[in-house]
């Protein structure tokens, strides 16, 4: 479903990201062009929020988004579990997109 390009891409994008947690989303629209890649960032920096990387690509890319692929790693690029938060989930299925886990895939 996802090509090696958009799986290699993602996980160079969670490594780029400043926050504690390291998170990439990459976001493909119906035909399986790549619309928007991103990572997490931090927002507030005295209370740890963040804006989450698979929300921002959901605000960005509009009704031809598909799914998104996300991917969290450590400080030594080595790939970590992960799931969307609730907001993220329930966002996405108000959108009717599928976001997935590199390490699902």
């Amino acid at each position: 479903m996802f090509t090696d390009k958009a799986i290699e891409l993602v996980k160079r994008k969670a490594k780029k990201s400043m926050c504690r947690y390291r998170i990439g989303a990459v976001g493909i629209s119906h035909d399986g062009r790549i619309l928007k890649t991103t990572f997490n960032k931090p927002r507030f920096y005295w209370l740890g929020g963040g804006i989450h990387a698979e929300m921002e690509v959901m605000r960005s890319c509009g009704k031809n988004l598909k799914s998104i692929l996300i991917c969290r790693v450590n400080d030594t690029g080595k790939l970590l579990p992960i799931k969307p938060c609730k907001v993220c989930q329930e966002k996405a299925n108000n959108l009717n997109v599928k976001i997935y886990s590199v390490l699902e895939v």
